[in-house]
This record gives structure tokens, C-alpha cells and sequence, in this order.
């Protein structure tokens, strides 16, 4: 008798078990409990950026989260001097879990405490130009979305927490939604369960960091191309649809050799772009024929608008209402700004 009331109760574990690991991979979001929206600290952390809520004390009660992605932003060796200030400027450890993309090489870094002098000045994916975010290369936006998703919740932690302030201001610009981005603040400040130590003492007193021992996202800027803001780069049709399946946002001219009115909206939209200090894309008509905006674009020339791989607006060539657009700058620069 007991040894079947066992194999009902053996039975019963298994079936539960089997229904949560099923439920998990079915319907991961059943099992994630919901987020506060993120709200400032009070005082000098909340002027960084640093979230009131989700923050070096209670992250490990978020970390592991399917609908998530953690990012530590610092340098493995900032050219900035950190402990000046308390710190380090070795990436001296992290959080279980965080992935590191250094901020310097995303963007020019400003406005950092006097004692701390200068970081990187090398070359980065991004220009800030009184807030406004110039890509310095054709890949710039594409490698921002693979190393932040937009439909991921994103944790930012640094050191002290100005730089993952810096770069939820960044992301937000860019167009990201800030009520998915939490400013966790600094790992110098970290007291949880889940700090992994990179640095530590030899037996003689000599310190060394075990960089090995981060997951690190290496830029390589000699794989990258030049952009030059304003610039319309040619896409093939596969190119664009390849752009459409990452779910991409750009802005894209249907182009036409010796048209009178492509090269109007060609300027039109050249000048849109050197205004936001942004690059653009063109496909050719014929070879637009070959995707799927087809179904919508009929006519040459146009500009279109594709937010998160999906085509927001389109000028209609044969559109009476369109033809403004078409023929004054400031109607079609309002036109853009508005579908943006």
C-alpha cells in the first residue's frame, strides 16, 4: 500500500514538475513577477540617473529574468582616474549576470568630476552634439539594438552609476522606451549574493584582475563603415528585408534615377537628415519591387518611415494630399518629425 500511495505521489511530482518546466517555456511570462516603473532616487543619485527602486540593494531580487537583459557599461581599464574618487579603474568585479559594453566606445563621454580627468577619447559608435546623438557609422543603430533590444527590459549598472545614466539618457534620445530602462547604479556600492571578483592579491602582495573571467562585447571598428550624417545608403532588396526581419527603425528614400522630383525629395531628405544629425537608406525602385513594401509603395518617388521593422508611413507619389510634401522642405520636414 504505501509503495503505491509512493508511486502516486512520485507520479504527481512528475506531472507538476512537467507542467511548470512546459508552462515556462510556453508562457515564460507566467512565471516573471511584474516591475515598479522606474522612479529617481532622491538627491545626488537620482541627478545620476540611479533608479529609487531597483537599484545595488535589491537587484538580485531581478537578475535571471527571461523578458530582460543586463548591461554593466564600464571600461576594463578606464584612462580615468576613478579612485580619485573612491573607486577603481579597473573593472574590479561584476554582477552574476551583467554583460559588460563599455559606454566610452558608444559614445564621447562629458561632464565627468573634475577629479576624475578624461576617459577614452577613441573612436565611438556615436557623436553627442548638445544631445543630439550622431551615428559615426552605417552599422552604429543596427549594433545599439543588438546589444540593447528594444522589446527587453534593460538593467544598466556601472561603477558609481553616471555612466548607466549616461547611457539611459542615450538610449532614450535614440528612441528606446525609458519605462524599460532601469539605472541600477554602481558596483562599487554592490553588497549582494552574486558578485563575481575579477580583481585580486597574489601571494607576494602583486594585484591582478581576471579579465577572462568577463563576458565582454568587443566593438571592432575596422570591420565597420564610415557615415557621414546626412548620407543615403544604397540597400539591396534582400538588404532591406534583412533589415525588416531584425526589426530595424530607419528612415528610407524610394529612389529613381532621372526623375526630376526624386532628386527634389533626395535633397529634401538629405537636409532632414544632416538637421537630426542622423544617416538614412535608399532602395531603388526596381529593387524595391522585389520586397514586401511593394504592397504599399506603388509609386516613385517616396520616403518612408519603418519603426521596429514595420512601415509607419509613406509618401504617396499620386496622393494630392502628399504633394505638398513633395514640393516644400519645411512641409516635408514636418511631415517626417510627425511619423517619426
Amino acid at each position: 500500500m504505501k509503495k503505491y500511495i509512493w508511486g502516486i505521489s512520485i507520479g504527481a511530482a512528475v506531472l507538476i514538475v512537467g507542467a511548470f518546466i512546459l508552462g515556462r517555456f510556453a508562457f515564460p511570462n507566467l512565471a516573471l513577477s511584474s516591475l515598479p516603473k522606474p522612479e529617481l532616487s532622491e538627491g545626488e543619485r537620482g541627478q545620476l540617473g540611479i533608479d529609487k527602486n531597483i537599484n545595488e540593494a535589491t537587484i538580485d531580487n531581478y537578475l535571471n529574468r527571461a523578458d530582460a537583459v543586463y548591461r554593466d557599461v564600464r571600461m576594463l581599464k578606464d584612462p580615468g582616474n576613478y579612485e580619485a574618487i573612491g573607486g577603481d579603474s579597473y573593472l574590479s568585479g561584476f554582477v552574476e549576470g551583467f554583460e559588460v559594453v563599455p559606454l566610452p566606445y558608444l559614445v564621447n563621454v562629458t561632464g565627468l568630476p573634475e577629479a576624475v580627468g578624461a576617459t577614452y577619447t577613441g573612436k565611438t559608435l556615436f557623436t553627442n552634439k548638445d544631445g543630439k546623438y550622431i551615428p559615426n557609422y552605417e552599422e552604429s543603430v543596427r549594433i545599439m539594438e543588438d546589444l540593447f533590444p528594444k522589446d527587453k527590459v534593460i538593467f544598466l549598472m556601472c561603477g558609481g552609476g553616471g555612466y548607466s545614466g549616461m547611457l539611459k539618457n542615450m538610449l532614450v534620445a535614440l528612441g528606446w522606451d525609458e519605462t524599460k530602462i532601469y539605472d541600477v547604479g554602481g558596483y562599487w556600492f554592490y553588497e549582494g549574493e552574486h558578485k563575481v571578483e575579477v580583481k585580486r592579491e597574489l601571494p607576494d602582495g602583486k594585484v591582478v584582475y581576471d579579465f577572462y573571467r568577463v563576458p565582454y562585447h568587443e566593438i571592432d571598428f575596422s570591420a565597420l563603415h564610415k557615415a557621414e550624417v546626412g548620407q543615403l545608403v544604397e540597400v539591396t532588396a534582400p538588404e532591406y528585408s534583412k533589415m525588416i526581419a531584425e526589426g530595424r527603425s530607419f528612415l528610407l528614400m524610394v529612389d529613381q534615377g532621372g526623375c526630376n522630383t526624386a532628386d527634389q525629395l533626395r535633397k529634401f531628405m538629405q537636409d532632414y537628415l544632416k538637421n537630426t544629425g542622423q544617416i538614412g537608406y535608399k532602395i531603388y525602385f526596381d529593387e524595391m519591387k522585389e520586397t514586401s513594401l511593394y504592397d504599399k509603395v506603388k509609386f516613385y518617388p517616396s520616403a518612408v518611415v519603418v519603426q521596429g521593422g514595420e512601415v509607419m508611413a509613406w509618401l504617396k507619389a499620386d496622393s494630392d494630399e502628399d504633394s505638398a510634401r513633395y514640393n516644400d522642405e519645411a512641409e516635408f520636414s514636418r511631415w517626417m518629425t510627425e511619423n517619426r
